[in-house]
């Protein structure tokens, strides 16, 4: 399985709240501070990205924003326009359409924004994989197969079908997976993270043999063997890249593998202990108990009583 397989699988990213926004004029929509990904979609026409602090951006039709989680800004018909609606504040109904004319003409855009979600249990990491902000062209060289989807969205967003809304969820969410999956040399490395180290090719492989055999017992010295560099030389640049130590990412997979098993299946203790790499219980229980807070019977007790009862 490969990496990017791996972590969706796990994960399960969902997309929440969407909306799809038909403006007209000039036009401001404020967007507020969350603390989970946002994404915006610009399906037809053009409008301007205003950060609090930074210059406005230009996006134009097909153009993507992917943000690991929002400091009030704003989407604008121009640098200079004022908030005029609403439309991502909490007290909006999700999946709805939202419009805003100002009566006076003016250029048609499209914008259809959201946010995603996945189980609390791991947020943290999936956040982590994300840069700050990712801002992906229409004009990108490799934008060939966005752009296709990026039109069946705009298809469906105006569409009205049976079945519309889960659709749409479906398609943002693969957009997600397509923008994952795009030439990771088109990822800015200068910020550290899981892009940064899936973008360098020794660490690109080093993951891929962490990830292919979580239960090995992995150090330093032999992921460097594996991927041909000194010791000093892969620890160095991996931390450069990814932003944490390889023993610290490969405990997070653990711990992350582990959780999933607790809350999604009937496995016993020492089964998910072997299955990642901890070679007892009590050593499973140990790690669990350092990154969690609490002991892994313990947290799978919390975890199912949260869950509804079928």
């Amino acid at each position: 399985m490969d990496i990017l397989t791996d972590i969706i699988r796990l994960m399960r990213p969902q997309a929440i709240s969407w909306r799809t926004v038909d403006v007209q004029g000039r036009w401001g929509m404020s967007v507020p501070c969350r603390d989970i990904p946002v994404f915006f979609l610009v399906v037809t026409g053009q409008c301007w990205y205003v950060p609090r602090h930074g210059q406005p951006l230009l996006l134009r039709q097909g153009d993507y924003l992917l943000m690991r989680a929002t400091a009030r800004y704003c989407l604008v018909s121009d640098p200079d326009a004022i908030e005029t609606l609403h439309a991502m504040e909490t007290h909006v109904a999700s999946d709805q359409y939202v419009r805003w004319d100002d009566g006076l003409g003016g250029d048609k855009v499209r914008i259809v924004g959201g946010y995603f979600e996945i189980g609390p249990e791991h947020t943290a990491l999936f956040s982590g994989m994300l840069p700050d902000f990712l801002h992906i062209r229409s004009s990108d060289e490799e934008a060939g197969r966005l752009s296709r989807l990026i039109a069946l969205i705009g298809e469906e967003s105006g569409s009205g079908l049976p079945g519309h809304d889960l659709v749409m969820s479906r398609l943002v969410e693969i957009m997600l997976v397509e923008v994952w999956r795009r030439p990771l040399t088109r990822i800015d490395s200068r910020e550290a993270g899981w892009f940064s180290g899936m973008a360098d090719p020794n660490i690109h492989l080093a993951l891929q043999r962490m990830h292919s055999d979580v239960a090995r017992h992995w150090t330093v010295g032999t992921l460097a063997k594996e991927v041909g560099m000194s010791r000093a030389a892969f620890a160095r640049r991996f931390a450069e890249r990814v932003g944490v130590a390889p023993a610290t990412y490969l405990s997070n997979w653990r711990i992350a593998l582990a959780k999933d098993a607790l809350i999604n299946s009937e496995r016993s203790m020492i089964d998910i202990a072997l299955s990642i790499g901890y070679y007892s219980d009590s050593a499973f229980s140990t790690a669990f108990s350092r990154a969690v807070g609490v002991a892994p019977a313990a947290f799978r007790r919390a975890r199912r009583s949260e869950q509804p009862a079928q």
